[in-house]
């Protein structure tokens, strides 16, 4: 439970593969049209129930009276780079990493020219090996100095500069990417398929391992690289091999569900572990408890669904559709696009 901060680490690979399988090829050229398009797609996936879950914290912190300032802040989504934890960690604490989800977005399309001239297996693996050696002299400096005793409130300490700093987490980012330009690369052959299964299983069981290793927790090494190195491989590895157990168990209907609804999960668990008083178990070990705590998962469960279902998807549809180029040429009368509706 301890080790959950893991997840933003892995979460921010992901972001970097699936960005750069979808986009990488239409944002090769960075024709203005093309990042007009990529950016109001991220924009719309993102921030309309961002900025509705962080609207109902603030309004109720409003109503009980408690400060709202710096709420401006969480609105442009730029809480991250601040180095008082109390102001990152504001409002929905968790929304600090949407904030570094948008810098890394914005990254992107300056990203490519560079990762364009990898054409090669062996360049891909040299340029993530690269990657990995910066991240690891970053963590490994601030061990030796000292300064990964610091506690997280100082702006010094290695919690704001590898765990929630957007610039550093530039290399989780850059892993992902190379990790799908691998994929792209060796896609169909057989002997990466061979290789793919059995580094998934090894891959999933490195980071449970890391995970419940107690002596690792809010170490340096945790708070990026450690799970940033078997989360790239576990993420190529599904990809390269999909039809291994691990894959085919992810690509279930209900998985799929999951995964769909995992960002309204992600924005609505902190404030609703508030609201229904969830952590209980840790203190009062009895099957009652536990028993809760799975009804309490059950209803913040549910409660993402239905807002990805009622918010989340009808919204990044329509901002889509309403800032797309073609509507705003209709709208001042111009020319009607060809594959536009009637």
């Amino acid at each position: 439970m301890a080790s959950g901060y893991s997840g933003v680490t892995i979460f921010f690979v992901l972001s970097g593969f699936v960005l750069s399988f979808n986009y990488f090829d239409e944002l090769r050229s960075l024709r203005p049209r093309n990042l007009y398009d990529y950016f109001v797609a991220r924009f719309a996936r993102l921030y309309p129930l961002y900025v509705l879950v962080l609207l109902y914290v603030v309004v109720r912190q409003h109503a009980l009276g408690e400060g709202i300032d710096g709420w401006w802040r969480n609105a442009l989504a730029i809480q991250a780079w601040d180095p008082n934890v109390a102001h990152a960690y504001s409002f929905d604490a968790p929304a600090w990493s949407i904030g570094v989800e948008f810098f890394l977005y914005a990254c992107f399309p300056l990203l490519i020219p560079l990762f364009a001239r990898l054409r090669k297996p062996r360049s891909v693996l040299l340029a993530a090996a690269a990657v990995v050696v910066a991240m690891a002299a970053l963590a490994a400096w601030f061990v030796l100095s000292g300064r990964a005793d610091l506690p997280l409130t100082n702006p010094g300490s290695a919690h704001r500069w590898l765990y929630r700093t957007p610039l550093t987490r530039l290399g989780d980012f850059a892993l992902g990417i190379l990790a799908a330009r691998l994929f792209v690369l060796t896609r169909g052959e057989e002997r990466v398929a061979r290789i793919g299964r059995p580094l998934a299983w090894a891959a999933a069981l490195a980071i449970v391992a890391l995970m419940a290793w107690p002596a690792l927790i809010y170490t340096a090494w945790s708070l990026d690289l450690s799970y940033a190195l078997p989360a790239v491989l576990l993420i190529f590895a599904l990809a390269a091999a999909p039809a291994s157990l691990p894959a085919r168990a992810l690509s279930l209907p209900a998985m799929v569900l999951l995964g769909e609804a995992s960002y309204a999960f992600y924005l609505v668990h902190s404030p609703a572990i508030g609201l229904l008083g969830a952590g209980g178990w840790a203190r009062a070990m009895s099957p009652t408890a536990l028993v809760l705590e799975f009804l309490t998962l059950g209803a913040v469960v549910a409660l993402a669904i239905g807002l990805h279902f009622s918010v989340e998807r009808p919204a990044r549809v329509r901002l889509r559709r309403w800032l797309s180029l073609s509507t705003f040429r209709r709208a001042s009368g111009g020319p009607r696009s060809p594959s536009a509706p009637a």
